[in-house]
């Protein structure tokens, strides 16, 4: 089969094709054991420090549940009570491209919290 310049065959991937949809079936598995476990806790993924000074703060926190990842941004401290700021809830599929494009390093946090989230409840 001849290749033209820039197309890939269909049966090709990626290897961002390759490690989007390998991240997305461990999250899958990751929520299927947390459902079997009866536990019903969620677990975050990750928290980044966003914005901080002397009396304010503004954290960002990604927890995944049964069905989705949801991000939550918190203030806290200074004359503003604990609060959301604002929320946001993907699918598993729409949270492995999304922080697969927004940080390498970000991507890769989560893939071994997910990955050792896996391990210790398979024990």
């Amino acid at each position: 089969m001849k290749k033209e310049k820039g197309h890939c065959n269909e049966k090709q991937m990626s290897f961002d094709d390759f490690f989007i949809n390998n991240f997305k079936s461990k999250l899958d598995d990751l929520s299927l054991n947390l459902l079997e476990t009866g536990t019903g806790k969620p677990l975050i993924l990750y928290t980044t420090l966003l914005d901080e000074d002397d009396e304010y703060g503004e954290q960002e926190l990604a927890i995944i549940n049964e069905n989705y990842v949801v991000i939550q941004v918190i203030t806290f401290g200074g004359f503003v009570p604990m609060a959301v700021q604002h929320q946001r809830v993907f699918t598993f599929e729409e949270f492995s491209i999304w922080v697969f494009k927004r940080s390498a390093s970000l991507f890769l946090q989560c893939l071994s919290t997910i990955e050792d989230a896996l391990v210790s409840i398979n024990r």
